[in-house]
Protein backbone atom coordinates (compact mmCIF):
# COMPACT_ATOMS: atom_id res chain seq x y z
CA UNK A 1 0.00 0.00 0.00
CA UNK A 2 1.50 3.33 -1.01
CA UNK A 3 1.51 6.57 0.99
CA UNK A 4 -1.31 8.17 -0.98
CA UNK A 5 -3.73 5.30 -0.42
CA UNK A 6 -2.80 5.09 3.27
CA UNK A 7 -3.47 8.83 3.68
CA UNK A 8 -6.88 8.47 2.09
CA UNK A 9 -7.82 5.60 4.39
CA UNK A 10 -6.72 7.53 7.50
CA UNK A 11 -8.72 10.63 6.49
CA UNK A 12 -11.81 8.50 5.85
CA UNK A 13 -11.51 6.71 9.19
CA UNK A 14 -11.07 10.02 11.03
CA UNK A 15 -14.15 11.51 9.32
CA UNK A 16 -16.27 8.49 10.36
CA UNK A 17 -14.98 8.77 13.93
CA UNK A 18 -15.91 12.50 14.11
CA UNK A 19 -19.39 11.79 12.70
CA UNK A 20 -19.96 9.05 15.26
CA UNK A 21 -18.89 11.40 18.06
CA UNK A 22 -21.36 14.07 16.88
CA UNK A 23 -24.22 11.54 16.73
CA UNK A 24 -23.37 10.30 20.19
CA UNK A 25 -23.38 13.84 21.62
CA UNK A 26 -26.76 14.58 20.02
CA UNK A 27 -28.27 11.39 21.47
CA UNK A 28 -26.96 12.19 24.96
CA UNK A 29 -28.39 15.74 24.84
CA UNK A 30 -31.78 14.41 23.72
CA UNK A 31 -31.89 11.76 26.41
CA UNK A 32 -31.10 14.32 29.08
CA UNK A 33 -33.93 16.59 27.85
CA UNK A 34 -36.44 13.75 27.88
CA UNK A 35 -35.36 12.72 31.36
CA UNK A 36 -36.00 16.26 32.67
CA UNK A 37 -39.53 16.28 31.20
CA UNK A 38 -40.41 12.94 32.74
CA UNK A 39 -39.62 13.93 36.39
CA UNK A 40 -42.83 13.63 38.61
CA UNK A 41 -44.14 16.95 40.01
CA UNK A 42 -43.67 17.65 43.70
CA UNK A 43 -46.45 17.58 46.30
CA UNK A 44 -47.06 21.34 46.00
CA UNK A 45 -47.27 21.09 42.30
CA UNK A 46 -49.68 18.20 42.48
CA UNK A 47 -52.06 20.20 44.69
CA UNK A 48 -52.20 22.96 42.16
CA UNK A 49 -53.01 20.61 39.34
CA UNK A 50 -56.67 20.06 38.49
CA UNK A 51 -58.19 16.83 39.65
CA UNK A 52 -58.44 14.37 36.90
CA UNK A 53 -60.94 11.56 36.87
CA UNK A 54 -59.39 8.39 37.93
CA UNK A 55 -60.99 6.44 35.24
CA UNK A 56 -59.12 8.32 32.58
CA UNK A 57 -55.71 6.78 31.97
CA UNK A 58 -52.82 9.21 32.13
CA UNK A 59 -50.24 9.62 29.37
CA UNK A 60 -47.69 6.87 29.22
CA UNK A 61 -44.23 7.73 30.46
CA UNK A 62 -41.68 7.90 27.68
CA UNK A 63 -39.29 4.99 27.49
CA UNK A 64 -35.84 5.94 28.62
CA UNK A 65 -33.29 4.68 26.11
CA UNK A 66 -29.97 3.50 27.42
CA UNK A 67 -27.10 5.83 26.74
CA UNK A 68 -25.49 5.29 23.40
CA UNK A 69 -22.33 3.31 23.39
CA UNK A 70 -19.71 4.88 21.19
CA UNK A 71 -17.40 2.30 19.71
CA UNK A 72 -14.13 3.76 18.50
CA UNK A 73 -13.06 1.89 15.43
CA UNK A 74 -9.37 1.14 15.20
CA UNK A 75 -7.48 3.25 12.73
CA UNK A 76 -5.70 1.58 9.91
CA UNK A 77 -2.17 1.11 11.17
CA UNK A 78 0.26 0.88 8.28
CA UNK A 79 1.84 -2.47 8.08
CA UNK A 80 5.57 -2.39 8.78
CA UNK A 81 7.62 -2.25 5.66
CA UNK A 82 9.47 -5.48 5.19
CA UNK A 83 13.14 -5.02 5.90
CA UNK A 84 15.06 -6.17 2.87
CA UNK A 85 17.36 -8.99 3.73
CA UNK A 86 20.59 -9.05 1.84
CA UNK A 87 20.90 -12.27 0.01
CA UNK A 88 24.44 -13.50 -0.17
CA UNK A 89 25.64 -13.61 -3.72
CA UNK A 90 26.78 -17.13 -4.46
CA UNK A 91 30.44 -17.33 -5.26
CA UNK A 92 31.48 -19.11 -8.36
CA UNK A 93 33.52 -22.18 -7.68
CA UNK A 94 36.24 -22.41 -10.34
CA UNK A 95 36.00 -25.51 -12.38
CA UNK A 96 39.01 -27.81 -12.20
CA UNK A 97 41.48 -27.21 -14.94
CA UNK A 98 41.73 -30.03 -17.36
CA UNK A 99 45.28 -31.26 -17.22
CA UNK A 100 46.34 -32.82 -20.42
CA UNK A 101 47.78 -36.25 -19.95
CA UNK A 102 50.62 -36.99 -22.25
CA UNK A 103 49.93 -40.05 -24.33
CA UNK A 104 53.10 -42.06 -24.85
CA UNK A 105 53.87 -42.76 -28.49
CA UNK A 106 53.29 -46.27 -29.64
CA UNK A 107 55.81 -48.67 -31.13
CA UNK A 108 58.75 -46.90 -29.46
CA UNK A 109 60.97 -49.17 -27.39
CA UNK A 110 61.36 -48.11 -23.78
CA UNK A 111 64.86 -46.85 -22.91
CA UNK A 112 66.99 -49.16 -20.86
CA UNK A 113 67.56 -47.71 -17.41
CA UNK A 114 71.19 -47.40 -16.41
CA UNK A 115 71.69 -47.49 -12.64
CA UNK A 116 73.36 -44.33 -11.43
CA UNK A 117 76.55 -44.67 -9.46
CA UNK A 118 77.45 -42.32 -6.66
CA UNK A 119 81.07 -41.97 -7.78
CA UNK A 120 82.00 -41.99 -11.47
CA UNK A 121 84.65 -44.58 -12.24
CA UNK A 122 87.34 -43.31 -14.64
CA UNK A 123 87.99 -45.46 -17.70
CA UNK A 124 90.82 -47.96 -17.55
CA UNK A 125 94.30 -46.67 -18.51
CA UNK A 126 93.10 -43.05 -18.38
CA UNK A 127 95.45 -40.92 -16.26
CA UNK A 128 93.79 -39.07 -13.40
CA UNK A 129 94.41 -35.31 -13.85
CA UNK A 130 96.84 -33.88 -11.34
CA UNK A 131 97.98 -30.42 -10.48
CA UNK A 132 95.88 -27.28 -10.21
CA UNK A 133 92.28 -27.62 -11.47
CA UNK A 134 90.22 -24.94 -13.25
CA UNK A 135 88.02 -22.71 -11.10
CA UNK A 136 85.62 -19.79 -11.39
CA UNK A 137 87.63 -16.71 -10.49
CA UNK A 138 85.27 -13.82 -9.65
CA UNK A 139 83.10 -14.82 -12.61
CA UNK A 140 86.02 -15.36 -15.04
CA UNK A 141 86.11 -18.94 -16.35
CA UNK A 142 88.33 -20.61 -18.93
CA UNK A 143 86.57 -21.95 -22.02
CA UNK A 144 89.51 -23.22 -24.07
CA UNK A 145 93.33 -23.35 -24.03
CA UNK A 146 95.23 -25.17 -26.83
CA UNK A 147 98.66 -25.12 -28.51
CA UNK A 148 99.10 -24.13 -32.16
CA UNK A 149 101.31 -27.11 -33.05
CA UNK A 150 101.93 -26.10 -36.67
CA UNK A 151 104.09 -23.16 -35.66
CA UNK A 152 105.35 -24.19 -32.22
CA UNK A 153 109.02 -24.99 -31.62
CA UNK A 154 109.60 -27.02 -28.45
CA UNK A 155 113.25 -26.05 -28.10
CA UNK A 156 114.97 -23.93 -25.46
CA UNK A 157 114.03 -20.33 -26.26
CA UNK A 158 111.71 -21.45 -29.10
CA UNK A 159 108.26 -19.92 -29.66
CA UNK A 160 105.43 -21.92 -28.16
CA UNK A 161 102.22 -20.68 -29.77
CA UNK A 162 98.85 -21.06 -28.08
CA UNK A 163 95.37 -19.57 -28.05
CA UNK A 164 92.82 -19.24 -25.28
CA UNK A 165 89.27 -18.09 -24.65
CA UNK A 166 87.66 -17.06 -21.35
CA UNK A 167 84.07 -16.29 -20.42
CA UNK A 168 82.49 -13.94 -17.89
CA UNK A 169 79.64 -15.36 -15.81
CA UNK A 170 79.21 -12.30 -13.56
CA UNK A 171 76.93 -10.40 -15.93
CA UNK A 172 79.15 -7.29 -15.73
CA UNK A 173 82.74 -6.14 -16.06
CA UNK A 174 85.31 -7.85 -13.80
CA UNK A 175 88.51 -5.98 -12.98
CA UNK A 176 91.72 -8.06 -12.94
CA UNK A 177 95.46 -7.43 -12.73
CA UNK A 178 96.89 -9.92 -15.24
CA UNK A 179 95.86 -12.91 -17.30
CA UNK A 180 98.32 -15.19 -19.12
CA UNK A 181 100.15 -18.56 -19.19
CA UNK A 182 102.05 -20.03 -16.26
CA UNK A 183 104.81 -22.70 -16.79
CA UNK A 184 105.14 -25.37 -14.12
CA UNK A 185 107.96 -27.90 -13.45
CA UNK A 186 108.22 -30.55 -10.77
CA UNK A 187 105.02 -29.30 -9.13
CA UNK A 188 106.24 -25.69 -8.79
CA UNK A 189 105.07 -22.60 -10.70
CA UNK A 190 107.90 -20.66 -12.38
CA UNK A 191 106.59 -17.09 -11.97
CA UNK A 192 109.78 -15.67 -13.50
CA UNK A 193 108.87 -17.30 -16.82
CA UNK A 194 105.16 -16.36 -16.61
CA UNK A 195 103.84 -14.91 -19.89
CA UNK A 196 101.48 -11.96 -19.34
CA UNK A 197 98.93 -11.52 -22.14
CA UNK A 198 96.57 -8.89 -20.70
CA UNK A 199 97.17 -6.72 -17.62
CA UNK A 200 98.87 -3.68 -16.14
CA UNK A 201 96.37 -1.17 -17.55
CA UNK A 202 93.49 -1.36 -15.05
CA UNK A 203 92.03 -4.09 -17.24
CA UNK A 204 88.38 -5.18 -16.95
CA UNK A 205 87.02 -8.42 -18.37
CA UNK A 206 83.97 -7.50 -20.52
CA UNK A 207 80.67 -9.34 -20.01
CA UNK A 208 81.14 -11.17 -23.31
CA UNK A 209 84.57 -12.55 -22.31
CA UNK A 210 87.83 -12.47 -24.27
CA UNK A 211 89.85 -14.64 -26.67
CA UNK A 212 93.52 -14.23 -27.56
CA UNK A 213 96.41 -15.95 -29.48
CA UNK A 214 99.98 -15.43 -28.31
CA UNK A 215 103.30 -17.20 -27.72
CA UNK A 216 105.89 -17.70 -25.01
CA UNK A 217 109.34 -19.33 -24.66
CA UNK A 218 111.05 -21.52 -22.07
CA UNK A 219 114.81 -21.05 -21.90
CA UNK A 220 115.79 -24.43 -20.40
CA UNK A 221 115.21 -27.99 -21.54
CA UNK A 222 112.96 -30.18 -19.42
CA UNK A 223 109.40 -31.40 -18.93
CA UNK A 224 106.85 -28.72 -18.14
CA UNK A 225 103.14 -28.03 -18.04
CA UNK A 226 101.43 -24.88 -19.24
CA UNK A 227 98.05 -23.53 -17.99
CA UNK A 228 95.96 -20.35 -18.26
CA UNK A 229 95.81 -18.28 -15.03
CA UNK A 230 94.49 -14.93 -13.73
CA UNK A 231 95.59 -12.75 -10.78
CA UNK A 232 93.73 -9.88 -9.01
CA UNK A 233 96.32 -8.67 -6.49
CA UNK A 234 98.00 -5.84 -8.42
CA UNK A 235 100.02 -6.19 -11.62
CA UNK A 236 103.56 -5.79 -10.22
CA UNK A 237 102.67 -7.74 -7.08
CA UNK A 238 101.43 -10.66 -9.20
CA UNK A 239 104.55 -10.63 -11.42
CA UNK A 240 106.84 -10.66 -8.40
CA UNK A 241 105.11 -13.69 -6.94
CA UNK A 242 103.20 -11.86 -4.20
CA UNK A 243 99.75 -12.46 -5.67
CA UNK A 244 97.52 -15.48 -6.03
CA UNK A 245 97.12 -17.02 -9.49
CA UNK A 246 93.77 -18.74 -10.16
CA UNK A 247 93.78 -21.61 -12.64
CA UNK A 248 91.42 -21.25 -15.63
CA UNK A 249 92.37 -24.32 -17.72
CA UNK A 250 93.76 -27.82 -17.60
CA UNK A 251 97.54 -28.17 -17.87
CA UNK A 252 99.16 -28.92 -21.24
CA UNK A 253 102.38 -30.98 -20.94
CA UNK A 254 105.35 -29.94 -23.10
CA UNK A 255 108.88 -31.33 -23.39
CA UNK A 256 111.58 -28.86 -24.29
CA UNK A 257 114.53 -30.61 -25.99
Amino acid sequence: MNNKTLRSVLIGALSILILLLIVAIVLVIRDNAETADSVEPTTEAVADLPTVATDTPGPASPTVLPPAVVEILPTNTPLPSPTPTETAVPTETPLPTNTATAVPPTNIPAPTAVPATSTPVPPTNTPVPSGPQPTNANGIVGQSFVLQDWRTSLTPGGQIWYEWKVGNTSGGGVAYSTIGVMPRRNGQDIVAWYQNNWGGNNDVMPPEGLSWPSWMSIPEAGDYTLRLVVCFDGFQNCLSGGGTFYTLSQEIPVSIR
